[in-house]
This record gives structure tokens, sequence and C-alpha cells, in this order.
């Protein structure tokens, strides 16, 4: 398997698979490894797409003799790491060999009591992820079969429950629009948008298409260069992260 295949919504696991990119991972080892954040104790789900309609073809062919995954979170990760096994199963005929969870920057604030971390709690965040990857990687390289994950309290409530009604009900782009007298019309967030979600009108602004295919990321939001876009009204008046990422399943 040729590199590490990673979903990165705001650039948080962007900077992890980069990082195990520099400790020597991604070559063509004959290993599978995924890098993805976890989204309402699960995997997103242009994830799970990915799985079920692009893995195939991604591989080409080949069997990966070790698959690993790492997730990234703002606290904890619950069951994620089972709900992407019964993904890869029916595909590759196994789940993982080792999974791994990685604390970073809580980028989702879509909900009341959500924001973003204070900027000390987001350098923490940051430094004790640089401490955290040689270890991984190590474990990775060594073909360790480990579940290092920070699970939390009641996992299987957050996952299964908690997390279902947040995938039906909060990760749905109906909720999205852009304010009329911020918005520039730059076109960014259609063309950043991972999923395509988002199109644009006659005039250039942005017009979400309510498919289903938001994959809940926030990324337009973060990305607004006139922080002109809103979720409902949980998110007035709450700091931005900021976004140029492109990130697909790639």
């Amino acid at each position: 398997m040729a590199d590490i295949v990673c979903f990165s919504g705001n650039g948080m696991s962007r900077q992890v698979a980069d990082g195990l990119r520099s400790l020597g991972l991604g070559s063509d080892d004959g290993s599978l490894g995924f890098v993805f954040p976890v989204y309402g104790w699960r995997p997103p789900k242009i994830v799970a797409r990915f799985i079920r309609e692009g893995l195939v073809s991604r591989l080409a062919g080949r069997s990966p003799g070790y698959v690993w995954a790492v997730m990234t979170c703002g606290f904890d990760v619950g069951y994620a790491d089972k709900v992407f096994d019964q993904l890869l199963c029916p595909v590759l005929g196994r789940g993982l060999d080792a999974a791994f969870s990685v604390q970073m920057p809580d980028t989702y604030i879509g909900l009341p009591g959500f924001r973003l971390n204070p900027p000390e709690v987001m350098d923490g965040k940051m430094r004790r992820m640089a401490e955290r990857l040689p270890g991984i990687a190590r474990r990775i390289q060594m073909r360790e079969h480990v579940r290092d994950l920070g699970r939390g309290v009641f996992p299987r409530l957050k996952t299964h429950v908690f997390g279902r009604i947040f995938d039906r009900f909060f990760v749905d782009d109906r909720f999205f629009h852009a304010t009329a007298e911020k918005c520039t019309k730059c076109g960014k967030c259609a063309s950043n948008c991972p999923a395509g979600s988002i199109g644009r009108t006659g005039d250039g602004g942005p017009v979400w298409r309510r498919d289903g295919s938001c994959t809940g990321c926030l990324r337009c939001l973060h990305g607004c260069p006139a922080g002109a876009i809103e979720f409902g009204w949980f998110t007035k008046g709450k700091r931005r992260l900021g976004s140029d990422e492109k990130g697909r399943c790639e």
C-alpha cells in the first residue's frame, strides 16, 4: 500500500498524517493506514462512503497485511474504532489490527456549549500530539495488535445512542446559511467542500444541496474569509478556526 489514506476536515488530521509520514510511515511496506477525525464518536460519513465505494479501487487488487487507524478527537472516541471495523469487514474481510487516538484542538462549534478550545489549550494539545506520534509510529512499525484509545466514559452509549442521533439530525446541511450582508460571494466555501455539498447561485452566493452528502466537518464555516456562514443560530458569535484545507480521502 502506498501512502496513508487520510481525511481531514479542518487540517487537524492532516497534521497527524503528515507527522506520521515524516516518521517513516506511508511507504510501500504492505500495510494500510487510515487517519481521520471522529465526529460524534463515529467515523465521518465521508470516510464511511469512501470505505464502501472507493477502497476497493484504491487497493487495486492488493491485500494489506496489516491495517491500522489513527483517529483524532477533541476529547475521546468512544467505540468509533468498532464502527470502523464494521465498515472494513465487508470490504477486507477483517477489521483493524491496531487503532490509536490523538487529542487535537476541538473544531466543532455546531451545537450549544461547543466552542473552539482556548489558545493555550490548543497549544497544549498540539504539543502532546507531537510527543505522542513517535510512539504510535514505532508500534505500527513493530506490527503491534493494540487498541490504544481514549474511549472516555460510557463509550457504548456515546457511540451507539448519542452518535446515531448526532449523525441523523445534526450532520445535515439544512442548518447552514450565509449572512447576506457579510457574504462576498467568493466561492471559497463551494470549492473547499470535501463532500461537494455546496453549489453556487446565479449571483455567485453559496447554496447547500440538501442531498445528504454533507459530512458535518464545518469547513465551509471555519474557512469563510468573511465569517458569513452560520450553522443555524448555534454558531453565532463563536470564534472560528479558519481553514484552507482541501481534504478528501486521499
